[in-house]
């Protein structure tokens, strides 16, 4: 109970005052342009791996956790994931228009670089070192999607019903020929359930 000298609202005396927390992170707009463009020119092999450095361990504009439930999200809608993690990301931080920002710095670069290359490999497609270089660069980048699943899974492989839960996931897809969507309705209905119960 407050003093009677005391002024109404104020905290008693000799109790310090809470602290006010300061206001969440949001990177500004040509920050958030500049890392997914750096994102999209870096994604050799596929973006993800990028997409998760860059935004989780470099600038942590987001955490390990997130960064997997939105890839999650992103998988569940038509659309490449990185372009739909982008989108959300942008929105999530500046509403349409850090959405169209994030869209534009991941998509524009590589767009032209593409363009470029298209013309390239269609005038040289045919000669026998050009096929080998491709082979060998489909090769490092379905590693490098297999590192970024590792990366992604962080405690699940330390759990059996989260390996068991993975597995079954890649056999529906992969042996049954499942649509995506489907396996996420499935399999996480599934995980939605085990993480409530404390299992994964």
């Amino acid at each position: 109970m407050s003093s009677p000298d005391q002024p109404p609202g104020h905290p008693p005396v000799g109790v310090p005052p809470s602290p006010i927390p300061g206001p969440a992170f949001v990177p500004d707009r040509w920050a958030m342009f500049l890392a997914f463009l750096q994102i999209g020119v870096s994604a050799f092999g596929g973006a993800l791996p990028w997409g998760r450095r860059i935004l989780v361990e470099d600038r942590k504009w987001i955490s390990s956790k997130e960064f997997t439930e939105i890839v999650t999200v992103c998988q569940a809608v038509p659309g490449p994931n990185m372009v739909n993690l982008a989108v959300f990301v942008g929105t999530r931080y500046h509403g349409i228009v850090g959405a169209l920002i994030a869209f534009v710095g991941i998509v524009g670069v590589p767009l032209a670089i593409l363009l470029a290359l298209n013309a390239v490999y269609h005038s040289f497609a045919h000669l026998p070192a050009v096929r080998s270089a491709m082979t060998g660069m489909a090769a490092t980048a379905t590693a490098y999607l297999l590192y970024m699943s590792l990366k992604m899974g962080g405690g699940f492989w330390r759990r059996p019903l989260g390996i068991a839960l993975c597995v079954a996931s890649a056999a529906l897809a992969f042996f049954a020929h499942w649509h995506m969507a489907l396996v996420l309705l499935v399999c996480g209905a599934v995980g939605v359930v085990l993480s409530k119960r404390g299992r994964l």
